[in-house]
């Protein structure tokens, strides 16, 4: 079973990396910048602001499950839309998709033109 850490050279998605690593497993992972020091994850660079090469990727690596562990800060379009985009591509597919997140990121209400969500 191939699990997708999306953000993975952050500072939680490295953590994820090295643990399933560690686990015995080889993780796909995802960076925008650079890609992280996690030895023995395949490496994707990825974009959450473009949806045609966020399906390329989950198309490539076609993961069994996917984590959310990005951090947009205060960029609408990494943050919250890029989760939603996520989110549509990985049900299209049939992806288990699991968000992980803290207040740093998301106070607990999320508005926008489209989405009023408190959780």
């Amino acid at each position: 079973m191939t699990v997708m850490i999306i953000g993975g050279s952050g500072f939680l998605g490295a953590e994820l990396v090295r643990r399933a690593v560690s686990a015995g497993r080889r993780p796909a992972a995802t960076f925008h910048s650079r890609p992280g020091n996690g030895d023995g994850a395949a490496w994707h660079h990825l974009d959450l602001r473009d949806p045609a090469g966020l399906e390329e990727v989950l198309d490539i690596v076609a993961p069994a499950a996917v984590i959310n562990a990005t951090s947009g800060g205060a960029d609408w379009a990494v943050t919250a839309e890029g989760g939603i985009r996520l989110g549509r591509a990985s049900a299209e597919r049939g992806i288990r998709l699991v968000h992980v997140s803290s207040d740093a990121i998301f106070s607990g209400i999320i508005c926008g033109p489209d989405l009023a969500l408190v959780v």
